[in-house]
């Protein structure tokens, strides 16, 4: 079992409105040994119902989201199912970017997370990413440490 990791956090601008990041912390060096142990790219894109003019939640409703972001990175706090690479909160959705097991069933966790919080609006897509292009190309973007 993995040591769970220290989450970075930042914050910037993107087409005039904020964006907001949440990732743990994996140093480029790890690349070589985690790309290999998860391909596929999971993304989840969960519609906010209360945001604020700029796109960020409310706070309140913010505050009431724990459980549900809980159930969407639980799984992959120990990297034996995967590794979440970011989450991005911009324009009005929350966006989990999560790098799969090969035998993770991706299908399963989502009717799992549409269950338990059917007044929630999600959708999701699962994609081939060995090389990781998704996470390294964001951390060129907005220059991730």
């Amino acid at each position: 079992m993995t040591q769970a990791r220290t989450w970075l956090t930042a914050n910037t601008e993107h087409e005039g409105f904020p964006i907001y990041f949440r990732r743990p912390h994996i140093e480029v060096s790890e690349f070589a040994t985690l790309q290999p142990r998860y391909p596929r790219l999971l993304i989840v894109t969960h519609v906010l119902k209360h945001v604020e003019e700029n796109g960020l939640p409310r706070s309140d409703y913010n505050a009431s989201l724990e459980s549900f972001d809980m159930t969407l990175a639980a799984p992959f706090e120990d990297e034996t199912n995967g590794v979440i690479a970011l989450i991005e909160t911009f324009a009005g959705k929350r966006t989990y970017y999560v790098y799969l097991a090969p035998l993770f069933d991706a299908d399963a966790f989502i009717r799992h997370a549409q269950d338990r919080f059917p007044d929630e609006r999600f959708s999701y897509s699962v994609d081939e990413d060995r090389a990781w292009r998704l996470f390294r190309g964001y951390a060129a973007d907005f220059d991730f440490p």
